[in-house]
């Protein structure tokens, strides 16, 4: 990422903060015995619907009993495959059926492998939903609504960047890259700085799930830039 002059790069963070964002001081930084208490507590929240129950639930959308087989996926636990024709795949009601996939905990599979790329857009909108909640959570709970930078539309990509990074304690460009000044990417160095915090005992994953947490509760997955060629659009 290039650098911005000093005089510039704080009238952008004022320009930020005009907006009706906070200052962005960093925060807090979490220990990995938080966060795991946090990740703890939500999976024990989420829904875990078991066999008997999502046989009953698939049958109310239509999938019947001659197109439900049992068996044992790759760790052991028992799953339904569900063999079902075309016709009768592309009149189910697949935001319904990717809404039991998670209460399930993916405890059914389609047998069809066209089916199953064809359902994954369905079942990975429903997951960024559930993670959006989450994230929603995290922050009101924490008391992070109205502090964290959220990128309003005409803000320079750079600046906004380099206010969540701060926000969420990397120095500038350490986490994020910005192309052709309006497009984010993850940098790896990310995860490989996660891996290291962890290995000395320092904040371990809470720079990186901060930063990840306000992309999924901002909707910002769309400015990055493997998203470009999804928007119809050569800029954001």
């Amino acid at each position: 990422m290039n650098a911005l002059p000093p005089l510039l790069s704080a009238a952008l963070l004022l320009s930020l903060t005009a907006c009706g964002n906070a200052p962005f001081e960093p925060r807090r930084m979490e220990s990995d015995a938080e966060l795991q208490t946090w990740d703890t507590k939500e999976f024990e929240n989420s829904p875990d619907m078991q066999l008997p129950k999502l046989r009953k639930e698939l049958h109310k959308l239509g999938v019947t009993d001659a197109e439900i087989s049992e068996t044992v996926e790759d760790h052991g636990v028992r799953i339904f495959m569900l063999t079902l024709d075309d016709a009768k795949f592309d009149k189910l009601d697949k935001a319904a059926l990717a809404r039991l996939q998670l209460d399930s905990r993916y405890r059914f599979d389609l047998k069809d492998q066209d089916q199953v790329r064809k359902f994954a857009h369905f079942s990975g909108a429903e997951n960024t939903m559930r993670e959006k909640a989450e994230a929603l959570r995290y922050l009101s709970e924490n008391d992070e609504m109205g502090r964290f930078p959220v990128y309003r539309s005409g803000t320079p990509m750079v600046a906004y960047a380099k206010a969540l990074e701060h926000y969420c304690g990397y120095q500038p460009g350490e986490a994020l890259n910005v192309i052709d000044g309006e497009w984010l990417e993850y940098r790896h160095n990310m995860v490989d700085m996660a891996v290291a915090d962890q290995r000395k005992g320092d904040h371990g994953m809470a720079s990186f799930k901060c930063l990840v947490r306000i992309v999924y509760a901002t909707d910002l997955q769309p400015h990055f830039i493997g998203n470009r060629s999804q928007t119809g659009k050569t800029s954001i």
